[in-house]
């Protein structure tokens, strides 16, 4: 085998975005969490996974689970594609490894921020309160004669970090495919 024909970022990219995988199926991992309170609700969220608790009583949403199915079962594939195009990069189907895995984290990380941020931002709206996106809040309500405050804590895990760095390696390596390929000669 010749390491110099690896492509050592896609390699990287690879691994990382399986050990994404590894993490939401093994250990649920969520990429962003908000705390509601003391013990009133919890939401963990990732494209993986999702998992929301109020009040101690866990809460499916059907659809919310096909779409993190969906999500697993694409960067397994992208996981999968980008280890077999980095260890054989010059062979000619790797090219299409290539064009199918590198782009799959960066369009899941980008849609999870969008949603993240519209539905914050919809719920906050529609709640009156301010749901941070990173760090706490108070949220003040009156209700009949009395004044309630809820404290509101959110923030990014690592996890969420680790899954932005794969999304980089896997572009990078987009770009570093020219260095181990070999120029293809017309005549």
């Amino acid at each position: 085998m010749n390491f110099k024909r690896i492509n050592w970022l896609g390699l990287a990219g690879g691994l990382a975005t399986l050990v994404l995988v590894i993490l939401s199926v093994a250990y649920s991992s969520p990429w962003w969490q908000l705390t509601i309170g003391q013990e009133l609700g919890q939401i963990d969220v990732s494209p993986l996974n999702f998992s929301l608790n109020v009040l101690g009583t866990p809460i499916v949403i059907p659809i919310i689970w096909f779409f993190n199915l969906a999500c697993l079962l694409s960067f397994t594939a992208c996981a999968i594609a980008m280890l077999i195009y980095s260890v054989i990069p010059q062979k000619g189907y790797s090219k299409n490894l290539l064009d199918f895995a590198y782009k799959k984290p960066l369009v899941v990380a980008v849609t999870f921020l969008v949603i993240l941020l519209v539905v914050t931002y919809a719920v906050g709206a529609l709640l009156q309160i301010g749901i941070p996106l990173s760090g706490s809040a108070n949220a003040i309500r009156e209700v009949e004669d009395m004044t309630v405050e809820i404290s509101i804590t959110a923030g990014f895990t690592w996890v969420f970090w680790l899954a932005i760095i794969a999304t980089g390696l896997c572009i990078a390596a987009k770009f570093y495919h020219k260095k181990v390929t070999p120029p293809i000669v017309t005549t």
